[in-house]
């Protein structure tokens, strides 16, 4: 050793502080914004983490961020040019949950299923409601129950092709017309109330299920989904596509599928997605594949025929229907038109364990009994800021 270095002081070593160092109110503060899908993982950590994430203290706290409203719209599809659109919201009784209906008045553009979710109360409805291109938005308030006219896009674009998510704060729109045809992408700022251009973009497929993730918008399509990156610098591609792809729990092995999704949600920034023939998985952005929504035990969560899902509290809420068993033939058009059919709600709670997603039914129950014409046409969870 040099002189120079056995004259240097010996180095002063800060000890690093742990979560578990700190009082426990604090510990219990920084869980609170720790999403409920990472609470089984951070259970691992330590008994002492794993009391705390159980602890009746945490639910308290949790209790008093702010929750989300579930608005449910069904449609009453008489006839193919006659719609009339029910409102409902989601609410906790004593006994589980039923679905009360919101005084909103219908309005043609319901009909439209690109829509987007901004603010507190705010649902946006972009594009022509039947099937003709259209620059139009619509904005509902669910407050006020009020609907107005927003201004409107320079694109014209077609409801149920069009694909939309919402990232910083704005709601980005592409697609909407023809397959495979490049098409302006358009962001809308709520602030500004101004739509500006962001681009040319080639959506090829029909972009009716898309959310938005980790600050990109996802467009599950049949055979490939397909991610929009706005944040991309200059000359890199903003869409990437790829080819749908599942991966097997047990072998780690990946495969094709072809299957499009019927209905896709996000809950706490993790993309589901209910496969008529896969039933309900999740999207690994990391590895970008699709993975089974499993059970404590390994096996696959099984919930089949979804008409409707989104995020509830931190948790996936799933909607079906059940229709009687006794049949409807024979029966004489004035007695149709009087069936019902129950709407059955679960609501299923969700962990993170290791790279692994695990559901488990906390709870399920009929929720309303509507005419056997009525169909869930939206399920929309709006933060609420009460």
């Amino acid at each position: 050793m040099s002189k120079s270095n056995a004259n240097e002081p010996p180095e002063k070593h800060t000890p690093q502080l742990s979560l578990s160092s700190l009082p426990d109110d604090i510990v219990l503060r920084c869980l609170v914004g720790v999403p409920r899908i990472y609470h089984l993982n951070v259970s691992w950590v330590s008994k002492h983490l794993r009391t705390l994430v159980r602890s009746p203290e945490l639910t308290v706290l949790r209790s008093t961020l702010p929750n989300s409203c579930l608005n449910v719209c069904l449609e009453e599809n008489l006839d193919f040019d006659h719609s009339f659109f029910h409102w409902f919201t989601l609410n906790k009784t004593e006994y589980g949950f039923v679905l009360n209906p919101t005084p909103i008045p219908s309005h043609p553009s319901y009909g439209s299923s690109t829509v987007a979710v901004l603010g507190s109360s705010k649902i946006f409805f972009i594009g022509g409601p039947r099937g003709e291109p259209s620059t139009d938005l619509w904005i509902l308030d669910t407050r006020s129950g009020t609907i107005t006219q927003g201004p409107s896009m320079t694109v014209p674009r077609v409801a149920r092709r069009a694909a939309v998510g919402v990232i910083d704060g704005k709601i980005h729109v592409m697609g909407g017309r023809g397959f495979n045809e490049e098409i302006q992408v358009e962001v809308f700022d709520p602030n500004s109330e101004t739509w500006e251009l962001a681009g040319v973009e080639k959506v090829r497929k029909i972009s009716r299920s898309s959310v938005s993730v980790e600050r990109k918008v996802y467009m599950v399509e049949y055979e490939e989904t397909n991610v929009y990156n706005p944040r991309k610098g200059e000359g890199e591609p903003r869409m990437v596509r790829f080819v749908s792809e599942m991966i097997s729990e047990g072998t780690g092995r990946k495969k094709k599928f072809t299957e499009m999704a019927h209905s896709v949600c996000v809950v706490e920034d993790v993309l589901f997605g209910f496969f008529t023939g896969k039933g309900l998985m999740w999207f690994d952005t990391k590895l970008n594949v699709w993975r089974r929504l499993l059970v404590r035990d390994g096996k696959q969560l099984v919930i089949s025929r979804v008409k409707g899902m989104s995020e509830y509290d931190g948790r996936l809420v799933v909607f079906n229907y059940i229709i009687p068993t006794h049949g409807l033939w024979g029966v004489n058009e004035d007695d149709i038109m009087a069936a019902t059919k129950n709407v059955q709600c679960i609501l299923v709670s969700l962990d993170r364990a290791g790279d692994k997603i695990c559901g488990t039914i906390v709870w399920s129950g009929v929720v309303a009994t509507v005419p056997l014409w009525f169909n869930v046409q939206h399920c929309l969870a709006v933060p609420s800021d009460y």
